[in-house]
């Protein structure tokens, strides 16, 4: 049985507004629906100027005295300018301009979501460029990996070192000791990924999460390696998988033989 998918191409334009004239109206659009630049490909975006009567501004006095209308991708907590661009004319006349991105532009910027703002000359002033009906000069913005994937290294996970751990010359008569990981923030992702490496392990693995970073922490996951009395114990790098929304992540390890070499999580 065969099938087809419909796919679309199209631009995307989003309608903006700028206070020009001596109008007493004061059209806003309603809301500012989010944008989204994606990762791996060249992006365009068109921005549509109305001015308060919601009637096209003619801006192409800004194209023929060499100004710009600057776009800036700005990052969530407003501390960060991750992007800023001139926009291009596409139809000055009629007040649509357009953001043209590269792929090699937004390479090294995290995926995350942020806000975009614009920025017009107007005479000798730069004024904003208004999104919304609250007059709100941001719109969203969502900078996604949707078209090409990109590769998250792991993050190294410490054990500190402020702990008791297993003596040296430890055995089977030797007390099990109780130390954990530092913690992992998963950045709310709903797959958390880790591989440990034992030596000589012979104890007790609990996986823990908690939605407070310093507190209420809960067991997800359990294990137990290796048997003191018969000598059995874990050498080697084993990995998990933790599924569902734990925010943050620690490891508890409850041993009298053995160590951990090292941590991985991504």
């Amino acid at each position: 049985m065969s099938y087809t998918t419909s796919v679309y191409t199209y631009t995307v334009r989003q309608v903006v507004v700028v206070l020009s004239g001596t109008s007493p109206r004061k059209y806003m659009p309603v809301y500012s629906k989010p944008l989204t630049l994606n990762k791996g490909v060249d992006n365009q975006l068109q921005f549509q100027f109305l001015n308060q009567e919601q009637k096209p501004v003619d801006l192409s006095s800004i194209a023929t005295a060499e100004q710009q209308i600057s776009f800036r991708a700005i990052n969530s907590d407003g501390t960060e300018i991750l992007l800023r661009k001139a926009l291009t004319p596409v139809l000055d006349i009629n007040g649509i301009f357009q953001l043209n991105t590269t792929a090699a532009e937004i390479e090294n910027i995290e995926s995350q979501k942020c806000y975009y703002s614009l920025e017009w000359p107007s005479g000798n002033l730069n004024l904003p460029v208004f999104v919304d009906s609250k007059a709100g000069a941001r719109g969203d913005l969502n900078i996604v990996d949707s078209i090409l994937p990109s590769f998250v290294p792991s993050q190294t996970v410490t054990v500190p070192s402020d702990q008791t751990f297993p003596e040296s010359n430890a055995n089977a008569n030797s007390e099990s000791v109780t130390y954990y990981s530092s913690i992992i923030n998963t950045q709310d992702n709903p797959i958390l990924t880790t591989s440990i490496d034992y030596a000589n392990y012979v104890g007790n693995l609990t996986i823990q999460g908690s939605t407070l970073v310093d507190s209420g922490f809960y067991d997800i996951d359990s294990y137990m390696y290796g048997n003191a009395e018969t000598g059995a114990s874990e050498s080697g790098t084993i990995g998990y998988t933790i599924n569902g929304y734990h925010p943050f992540v620690k490891l508890k390890f409850e041993s009298n033989v053995g160590n951990i070499v090292t941590i991985l999580a991504r």
